[in-house]
């Protein structure tokens, strides 16, 4: 599993486009496969992905020092009157005397490969939450690039429908002029253009907003233009949830770094039962205060007597509390990740018939009613205010046409994110969604 998704992520990182056009370009963007090449581009310059690759080190050198004996220990004790030389029973001359021990702390057999056990499972869940880390970085690359796509096409109607309706405007005007219109069909028109405006302020407060949001995830000054997008591509028909949802069960990294986690508790708990043994010194020393030669050379060796069994039983309750919620935790986590992967395909699945019911009836019968409605007014038959509404509701759907467009390509980022990699691939293609 862990093999796979660094297969995935290292695709993404080292995407050979990305390495042909340059890792620091905005205008990388415009390419074939410009989500990726975003996405690929967050992944090398976002700082919140290099604090979890930090975390990630730290916990990585904290494994051989667990497995690791504590250091030796040395004391001396020296006899101060001795300093000097000093006169022995009978007149005999004594030197300086003390005593010099090296002591070793071992504790229970199997305590070590415990501890070193739960430092390699920790290091496992930090790497799983790299992987996190950069699924999340590229899901949210995908789809700002995805409003980003919006935003324009939603600027561009916008441009489009207040061109049209100026030019009504005039045509209007030209009527009133003429005595054939009332005064009421120029005023509904500058109304409409008020309209315009005013909704077009709003999509570039929110072409900003994708740009500093865009700008924040490549580690780049919010206000750095960006390219404008290329077209998204058709869509296709994604795999079944159920097989996503397997997928996700199977491989996703936050079940990994939940299943290691509980592996270190599991750790701890065996950790926990070991604090009920004595822990182990052995100890080699000299004592120069003694007469005789043969007796100053000394070895030992001690144990610690583990009394004290309520602060030890407190110590294995808790790590067994911890296990027992980290498994509670996984459980959890398995059916909202399987609640997330179906939200999202049937978001994509919504986005899919939408875009096929707008491009099949709603956008062409809307054409057809608002050339009806300029035909008959330019005659001299019909108000102008169907006019307005015809034009308002091809606008409209153009718009939801698009934000469908951009939805459906959201919905695929939050599936990838969920089942953890690329969506396989699919032959079946949306009928009308181009």
């Amino acid at each position: 599993m862990n093999d796979l998704i660094r297969a995935i992520v290292f695709a993404l990182a080292t995407a050979g486009a990305f390495a042909a056009l340059g890792a620091d370009s905005p205008a990388n963007l415009r390419s074939p496969a410009a989500a990726d090449v975003l996405a690929a581009q967050v992944l090398m310059n976002n700082q919140g992905l290099q604090a979890s690759r930090s975390a990630l080190e730290a916990a990585r050198h904290r494994v051989q020092p667990a497995g690791s004996l504590p250091d030796p220990r040395l004391s001396t004790h020296l006899a101060p009157n001795t300093i000097g030389g000093f006169q022995g029973p009978g007149g005999t001359e004594r030197s300086f005397s003390g005593i010099v021990s090296l002591s070793q702390d071992v504790p229970w057999p199997g305590t070590l490969a415990l501890r070193a056990t739960v430092a390699e499972q920790n290091e496992k869940a930090a790497q799983q939450s790299v992987f996190i880390t950069q699924l999340r970085l590229a899901a949210l690359a995908r789809i700002g690039y995805a409003r980003w796509a919006y935003v324009h096409d939603a600027l561009r109607i916008n441009a489009q429908n207040t061109e049209l309706m100026d030019e009504l405007r005039r045509v209007a005007e030209s009527r009133y002029a003429a005595g054939i219109a009332q005064q009421q069909d120029v005023l509904q028109a500058e109304v409409r253009l008020a309209q315009l405006r005013r909704e077009r302020l709003t999509l570039q407060r929110l072409r900003r907003n994708v740009v500093s949001e865009t700008n924040a995830l490549l580690n780049r000054p919010v206000a750095d233009p960006l390219p404008p997008p290329e077209p998204l591509p058709a869509p296709n028909m994604p795999p079944p949830a159920a097989q996503l949802a397997t997928r996700a069960q199977d491989q996703h990294p936050q079940l990994a770094r939940l299943q290691a986690r509980l592996s270190a508790e599991q750790g701890k708990v065996s950790l926990a039962q070991k604090a009920y043994l004595p822990d182990l010194q052995f100890s080699l020393g000299y004592n120069g205060l003694r007469p005789a030669p043969d007796a100053r050379l000394t070895v030992g060796a001690s144990v610690n007597l583990p009394f004290g069994q309520s602060k030890r039983d407190a110590g294995l309750s808790a790590a067994r509390a911890s296990a027992s919620g980290l498994r509670a935790e996984l459980a959890d986590r398995r059916a909202r990740l399987a609640s997330q992967v179906q939200q999202a395909h049937d978001a994509a699945m919504e986005a899919l018939d939408a875009i096929a019911i707008f491009n099949g009836e709603l956008i062409p019968r809307s054409r057809e009613s608002l050339g009806a409605a300029r035909s008959l007014y330019g005659s001299g038959g019909g108000a102008f205010r169907d006019v307005i509404v015809a034009e308002q509701s091809l606008l409209d759907a153009r718009l939801d046409l698009a934000r469908a467009r951009a939805d459906y390509y959201i919905a695929i980022a939050q599936l990838q994110r969920w089942t953890g990699s690329p969506l396989p691939e699919t032959n079946e293609h949306p009928r009308d969604s181009q």
